[in-house]
């Protein structure tokens, strides 16, 4: 775990010696990978969790499926927000830490500095009394890598981890997803037992028998021991990431207790949306209504919808709300688009496409329909749609001053007061202030303007005119009019 950009999946690849890192988007793990290296002191699987802060559930249910956290700070860059975060994770879920400071290679690196922030966070250095290995490595280089993996086994030693492989399968859910060829596909981390080909599964409210079994690389496995991550196929839909999965004897006592499941949080969530429906009547009675931004979401994978859906209502003010009316996983369908109409929503796909029906719905209704890979793009639109969508802010502007040098009274147009412009221009359609010893004493409008005898309507800057003011008769020498108008400025989140 880590800060965005600090060097994680590069630490990785460098110990699986593969290349992910160059075809990541934005720079941010979109999914959580689970790769398992074997070293010669033992096995180890590799979770890489997202840095970006819109992954903190997905880092915390990260946190949740380990025995320990590898915590990636750069040299240069020392603890980020993130970095706490994660940190804030692992101690929530008990989970040790190893330190890794990354990026020694680069001249700016100061792990002095990565250890004296990381100490007022009470993640304290053995060498300074502490009970956390810190270790500086360098992805790039290859530096303090096998020191690493040591000081992992290490701890995996002092925790004595193990497990049954002779047992039915337990584990927890990775990730999942729809694909469009071969349906439900779950990543799953098997922490005990042996997982078999043909088993039948329950992970959260979904099962099904496991039809086949992919390892990290893609290739077909048969059986999956613990601490193997794998991808199987074969259940009846996508369960959440983070959920537990266990293997069942028979396939109706599977249904039996998914259908339980389904009906408790069937229950639970129109519990959530009656709360909520009078939650908001109550709220928009007796002020102004909140102007809403609707939004159809459709991602890759279930871990992208729930960072996404959370990131994205976050965004939200009193004045303006995100609605996620909708989010799913896979493609984009003639269904999501009739409830974008429906609602007037935008829709927005994050690594994921539409099909050709909703395309020409799409193209007919005149839907907003955008495309996204990375998470940042799809945060900063809407940041930027809702700054739009708040009421401007009126601002005033003074285009002109003009000071009295002398009163009159004329016959026909009651106290003329003979000005001087100093700034500016002064308009006759404007709205005018009179100002005694920078006091605003009276608020109106011109009556009349005029340059010696002609009205006109505006003089600029440096001239001399007679000016009326509306219902006002106490303009004296030395005050000042000052003529404003008032603007529109748009205002931003």
């Amino acid at each position: 775990m880590g800060h965005v950009d600090h060097g994680k999946t590069s630490l990785l690849d460098h110990i699986r010696e593969t290349r992910v890192a160059s075809g990541e988007s934005g720079g941010i793990t979109q999914h959580i990978g689970a790769y398992h290296v074997d070293t010669d002191k033992g096995m180890v699987t590799f979770l890489d969790t997202p840095g970006h802060a819109a992954f903190t559930a997905m880092r915390a249910r990260g946190a949740q499926a380990t025995d320990i956290v590898i915590l990636v700070v750069a040299a240069d860059d020392g603890v980020m927000p993130q970095t706490e975060e994660a940190v804030q994770h692992a101690k929530a879920a008990g989970v040790p830490i190893v330190v890794a400071i990354n990026k020694m290679d680069k001249e700016a690196a100061d792990p002095d500095r990565v250890k004296t922030e990381l100490s007022s966070r009470e993640v304290v250095p053995e060498d300074w009394g502490g009970d956390v290995q810190f270790i500086p490595v360098s992805a790039k280089t290859g530096l303090g890598i096998d020191n690493l993996l040591d000081a992992v086994l290490l701890e995996a030693e002092v925790l004595e981890l193990t497990a049954v492989p002779e047992a039915p399968a337990k584990g927890v859910v990775v990730e999942a997803r729809l694909d469009k060829g071969r349906g439900s596909v779950a990543t799953v981390l098997v922490q005990n037992g042996t997982l078999q080909q043909g088993d039948i599964v329950l992970a959260g409210q979904q099962f099904g028998r496991v039809r086949a079994m992919l390892d990290e690389n893609g290739h077909p496995v048969k059986t999956a021991g613990p601490a193997i991550p794998v991808e199987i196929l074969g259940l009846d839909g996508t369960p959440d990431s983070g959920e537990d999965f266990t293997v069942v004897p028979s396939e109706k006592k599977a249904r039996e207790v998914a259908m339980f499941r389904q009906g408790k949080y069937r229950d639970v969530k129109l519990a959530r949306q009656q709360a909520a429906k009078l939650d908001s009547m109550f709220a928009s009675m007796g002020k102004e209504q909140a102007k809403v931004l609707n939004v159809v979401l459709k991602t890759d994978v279930r871990g992208s919808l729930e960072a996404l859906t959370a990131s994205l209502i976050d965004l939200g003010t009193d004045e303006v709300k995100v609605n996620v009316v909708s989010g799913g996983v896979g493609g984009i369908a003639e269904s999501d688009v009739n409830l974008a109409v429906a609602s007037s929503a935008v829709i927005f796909g994050f690594n994921v496409r539409a099909d050709g029906p909703a395309k020409q719905l799409i193209e007919k209704e005149g839907i907003d329909l955008r495309y996204y890979s990375v998470i940042y793009d799809i945060i900063n639109d809407v940041k930027q749609a809702l700054s739009g969508m708040l009421s401007p802010e009126l601002r005033e502007q003074i285009v002109g001053v003009a000071e009295v040098r002398d009163v009159f009274r004329s016959p026909k147009l009651g106290l003329i007061a003979g000005c001087m412009v100093t700034e500016g221009t002064v308009h006759r359609s404007k709205p005018i202030r009179v100002l005694r010893d920078n006091v605003v004493i009276f608020e109106g409008e011109l009556e009349s303007l005029r340059r010696f005898k002609d009205a006109v309507q505006e003089v600029r800057n440096g001239m001399e005119c007679g000016i009326g003011v509306k219902s006002y008769n106490d303009v004296k020498v030395g005050d000042q009019i000052e003529v404003f108008d008032t603007i529109e400025v748009q205002r931003s989140l």
